[in-house]
């Protein structure tokens, strides 16, 4: 048994440092700045569409929260220490009652549509994982608006960890809002709060 033990030890080494390394894939700065101008097109769509349309204007921003974002990162870093005692139960319900909130908010307090212009200003590249798309939106009759897209690659293409408007980011505003929910009642209470609040018209 002893002559394996060096030879398995190396395996087990080498099988980890793989996993380790599917982690994240450094993200080329010209797919970081199509699948961003990709969102933009989408999110022009989205202020196109009347807001008295809401169901529409949910359709089509659950659509790319879907298919654009890593939901999966985005509701541990939103939870931030307090995902360390989750069940993967309650980290189902949680997802899904948070995406339906950020769906509802966006969805709703989107303007519409007036000639808005989306501009890719530069990439910059944080750390071997995340690369961020510094944009704003152009708007003849108001000032630029900002917005920086983080995005990382977990082994399944680039995805959106976290958006920044105006330098205040998602995941930063959202945890400190549950912060003090998570104090009273754990995330129980979180839950049950944003599943009530999701269920008002």
């Amino acid at each position: 048994m002893d002559l394996f033990k060096p030879s398995f030890k190396l395996f087990i080494i080498l099988i980890f440092s793989f996993f380790i390394t599917l982690k994240a894939f450094s993200i080329e700065e010209k797919d970081a700045v199509s699948y961003v101008t990709e969102i933009g097109f989408q999110a022009i769509n989205i202020l196109k569409t009347p807001i008295e349309d809401i169901v529409t204007r949910e359709k089509l921003f659950r659509e790319m929260f879907n298919s654009k974002f890593d939901k999966k990162l985005i509701h541990r870093a939103v939870l931030g220490k307090a995902a360390k005692g989750v069940t993967k139960e309650e980290l189902s319900r949680f997802g899904k009652a948070f995406d339906e909130h950020i769906i509802k908010i966006y969805a709703s307090q989107l303007g519409v549509y007036s000639d808005q212009l989306f501009v890719v200003d530069k990439t910059i590249k944080r750390d071997r994982k995340d690369t961020i798309v510094l944009t704003h939106i152009e708007h003849a009759t108001a000032p630029p608006l900002r917005i920086d897209w983080r995005l990382r690659d977990r082994g399944k293409g680039p995805k959106i960890i976290d958006i920044a408007i105006e330098g205040v980011s998602l995941l930063a505003t959202k945890r400190a809002d549950f912060s003090s929910t998570i104090k009273k009642g754990g995330i129980h209470l979180l839950i049950n709060d944003l599943e009530e609040k999701n269920s008002q018209k």
